[in-house]
């Protein structure tokens, strides 16, 4: 980081401590040509009593020193901001070519096609599927009445929307609502497994791309070499 840029976090003119000190000094000049007024026209037999000036000034010396201190706690909190990011990429860095695994419930649609990992807590007999893009709006729903074992499963869908268009490709969501005859819910978890290839930067934080989906630091849940005997073929 180099002074200029060191200087714009320690000023910046949209913080709120900026902004104070903007208004302080607007009112600060109002009050001097009141006060410069005042003393030219008052009586010389009967002077304005100085200690109100006095305490006003006081006033606005106190104020100035608060907002120097916000000044102060902002810049600092930018700063140990960057520097987490900094932190962050350098970790993100160490993962690049390798087998990078996350819960989230996220996946890629290309070619017409998209997989989800699950797994059911519990044998679930009726599950519903629902579909979300990157924007959060729900594109497709289906629902299975056939049971299914407990344990690992993979949910493909190929793009299909609910008014039977075709979905563009890109980051898609998945929401499973399993349930037993019962009535009882059914415990579902996520996952997907791929290499990291690059580091983005997405709303200024770091991203490890990985099968063209961003990853953040706390959404990464193990971390293999590839083709080591952990990771699956």
């Amino acid at each position: 980081m180099n002074i200029d840029e060191a200087n714009a976090l320690y000023y910046d003119p949209g913080s709120k401590a900026a902004q104070s000190a903007v208004s302080l000094a607007d009112n600060f000049d109002d009050f001097l040509t009141m006060l410069t007024t005042q003393l030219q026209n008052q009586d010389p037999l009967n002077p304005t009593d100085s200690n109100e000036f006095t305490s006003q000034l006081v006033s606005f010396t106190q104020v100035e020193q608060s907002i120097s201190t916000n000044q102060n706690l902002e810049a600092l909190i930018q700063l140990q901001s960057i520097s987490q990011q900094n932190n962050e990429a350098t970790v993100l860095l160490s993962y690049l070519g390798r087998s990078v695994g996350t819960d989230l419930n996220i996946a890629k649609l290309e070619n017409e096609e998209a997989n989800w990992n699950l797994d059911f807590g519990s044998s679930p007999d009726t599950i519903t599927y629902d579909i979300y893009d990157s924007n959060g709006v729900k594109v497709h729903t289906e629902t299975s009445d056939t049971s299914q074992s407990s344990g690992e499963h993979v949910f493909s869908w190929d793009g299909r929307l609910s008014n039977d268009g075709q979905a563009p490709e890109g980051a898609y969501y998945l929401v499973v609502n399993a349930e037993t005859s019962g009535g009882n819910q059914v415990d579902v978890s996520y996952s997907f497994k791929g290499v990291a290839t690059k580091i983005e930067t997405v709303n200024g934080q770091p991203v490890l791309m990985v099968n063209g989906l961003p990853l953040g630091l706390g959404n990464i849940t193990s971390v293999e070499v590839v083709g080591s005997t952990n990771d699956p073929a």
